[in-house]
């Protein structure tokens, strides 16, 4: 299965002086290779696998001394291109059979993705297979020593919105090969699949399907992101509410660390923990690092840990061992590391492997509706609505059905035949008739399960909901409820048609809240917009406190980065202000890695290097992300629409 959404590079040299060896030439150079003996424990192993180097003796232990960031302006990378010009010979030397390229028009497609900024890459290579990225990993890992800019950035289907993917060194595609979806296993009332990071959440979804089965995580972009672009970030959508972040739904990565091997990470128990750790390798060595880190500032982090309910900022060491260290080691809870990895966006090790539970596909659910006319009611709504215990709580603003409204033409494409029709009549016929031609400022879609409607009598939960001026209705129309989630998924791509000259902006789209700010919130949101000058169509997890909304800016114009700089500063104090996040679900990446520090403490910020250090002693591995920023905002922003 070809993913469409990545192009497949053809076997291209940076020299242009020898011809490039062709797929079959590579073929052959590793069948000549002497067979190699199996590796170490918990190291995976096949027909490619060499057999893994002692540990690097000059390996330190990163102190935080050692990582902190020094103060003044971002640190320069010496810029060696003698590195990135002989890369291709070291990795064909090595045996890699992927695709490698530095042509200018692929270098330019993997300079940007749905991010606002621009960052050109000097090679893109399409590994074929776990053992191409383990020899990725080794050759960086050993050339660093010369060539201090070389790094390795994995991206999948570059929908990320904070930058994550983008990188001047190296960008690793994992989509263009790396996307076998393995069988779909039902066993004791547990569904678990195997896929590997660059298979699409759409092709995954097809395949659970036919077991009645769904990822609950699944984001409103799972038509065209990836499972392992969602793990990378850690990526929630509308029924995180109930059931989390894709992290929760992680059984096992297939990681290859620092070292260039693979590893299974998975939850340990305080005697796998115990037999680990006595092992000779980069993850039992990593394993003991970062459980003395948790365990010498279990106070400091489980103080950090962020009171949203959703959250990607940091590196999450508090969900590691989230039943303490005492308790864990008297037998209780698991040292789950699959919880730092999945977030890290490729930080810290790359990911080859995923293996996810999913659940039942939820049947006889119950959608409710309520258009809130009067913004300060939205809050208690909305924690009324929680008392239920509701799948989901979504939200969509009065500037989205407007652009619904304006635009029918956008939905042909989403809809076909007589749905669309039907679809489309719906949506007019709900705003003239039962809106009286007024728009809410917010529609919220409140989807209970059976469970919760066979114990309060629906009915029940609607007066509960309502107040004087806003009233909740159960959706009784199949039609009625495929247009308000239609309005709800395409909010963002409908922000788009205000403006054919500017962009969505996506900077400020993951600011959270709790719910019970959350009308005092958009109350300042919407005065913020008006400051600026800038319209946005919001769309949300309302039980969460969570908006996303995208600026309409104009990136031709050389006054934007500094517009976005100021705006950022003043929309992130107001999520503070109200107890929130400025990071729900989209990750640090490149635009809220140098912000964290209104999020953490300086002794935290120290911790999460610390922490960074030790899976990547070298920093090969997506620098400049989630901690030790080193691209510069404003100078890596994007100059088209």
């Amino acid at each position: 299965m070809k993913n469409s959404s990545s192009t497949t590079l053809a076997i291209t040299n940076l020299d242009t002086k020898r011809k490039a060896p062709s797929i079959k030439t590579a073929k052959v150079a590793v069948a000549k290779k002497p067979a190699k003996k199996a590796v170490v424990a918990h190291v995976h192993t096949d027909s490619h696998t060499h057999t893994p180097a002692k540990p690097k003796k000059t390996t330190k232990k990163a102190t935080a001394a050692s990582i902190m960031k020094p103060k003044g302006p971002l640190p320069i990378i010496k810029r060696n291109p003698l590195g990135h010009l002989l890369i291709e010979k070291m990795l064909r030397e090595a045996g890699f059979r992927g695709g490698i390229s530095s042509d200018k028009r692929v270098l330019e497609k993997y300079s940007t993705d749905e991010s606002i900024f621009s960052i050109r890459p000097q090679v893109v290579i399409q590994p074929r297979n776990r053992h191409d990225v383990e020899i990725a990993a080794t050759v960086i890992a050993r050339e660093t020593k010369r060539f201090s800019s070389l790094s390795l950035t994995p991206r999948a289907a570059g929908t990320g919105l904070s930058g994550g993917s983008l990188t001047d060194s190296i960008v690793v595609d994992v989509c263009a090969h790396l996307h076998k979806i393995g069988e779909v296993i039902e066993k004791r009332d547990i569904i678990t699949f195997t896929c590997e990071p660059g298979a699409m959440w759409r092709d995954v979804e097809k395949k659970l399907k036919r077991h009645g089965a769904y990822l609950p995580p699944y984001t409103s972009s799972k038509d065209i992101c990836s499972i392992g672009g969602s793990i990378g970030n850690n990526a929630a959508g509308p029924d995180s509410l109930r059931y989390g972040h894709c992290a929760d739904w992680v059984d096992s990565l297939d990681v290859v660390l620092c070292d260039g091997h693979t590893y299974t990470v998975k939850p340990l128990s305080y005697r796998e923990f115990k037999s680990l750790v006595k092992e000779k390798n980069e993850y039992a060595r990593i394993t003991r690092e970062i459980f003395a880190l948790i365990e010498k500032n279990e106070k400091e982090i489980k103080s950090a840990k962020p009171k949203t309910q959703k959250n990607t900022a940091g590196y999450s060491l508090w969900n590691v061992l989230p039943e303490g260290v005492a308790a864990f080691k008297k037998g209780k809870g698991k040292f789950d590391l699959t919880r730092l990895i999945s977030g890290s966006q490729g930080t810290i090790g790359i990911i080859t492997n995923i293996t996810m539970r999913a659940l039942p596909i939820q049947e006889d659910t119950t959608l409710l509706v309520v258009p809130i006319f009067d913004l300060q009611e939205a809050a208690k709504v909305v924690t009324d609505a929680l008392k239920y215990n509701p799948i989901n709580i979504e939200l969509f603003d009065g500037l989205s059905f407007d652009l619904a409204l304006k635009n029918p033409d956008f939905f042909k494409k989403r809809l076909s035949g007589v749905d669309y029709y039907r679809t489309m009549l719906n949506m007019y016929s709900t705003f003239h008739i039962r809106y009286g031609r007024k728009t809410p400022e917010f529609t919220v879609l409140i989807t209970l399960d059976k469970e919760t409607t066979a114990k309060t009598p629906k009915a029940d939960i609607v007066k509960a909901i309502s107040t004087q001026k806003t009233r909740a209705r159960v959706v009784t129309s199949k039609i009625e409820a495929e247009m308000l989630w239609q309005v709800r998924r395409a909010s963002f791509t409908l922000s788009k048609f205000q403006d054919p000259n500017r962009r969505p902006a996506a900077f400020l789209e993951d600011m959270t809240v709790p719910p019970e700010h959350l009308s005092k919130f958009f109350m300042e949101i919407k005065k913020l917009l008006k400051e600026f000058n800038v319209t946005a169509a919001v769309h949300g997890h309302g039980g969460n406190g969570h908006f996303h909304f995208y600026p309409l800016l104009d990136f031709t114009n050389k006054t934007t980065p500094m517009l976005i700089e100021k705006m950022s500063e003043k929309f992130f104090a107001t999520a503070i202000k109200f107890k929130g996040s400025i990071c729900g679900e989209h990750n640090d990446g490149i635009i809220r890695t140098p912000h964290l520090n209104k999020l953490f403490s300086k002794r935290m910020l120290e911790i999460f290097k610390e922490a960074e250090a030790i899976f990547d002693p070298d920093d090969i591995f997506n620098p400049g992300k989630k901690v030790n920023p080193r691209f510069d905002i404003k100078e890596s922003m994007r100059t088209t629409n």
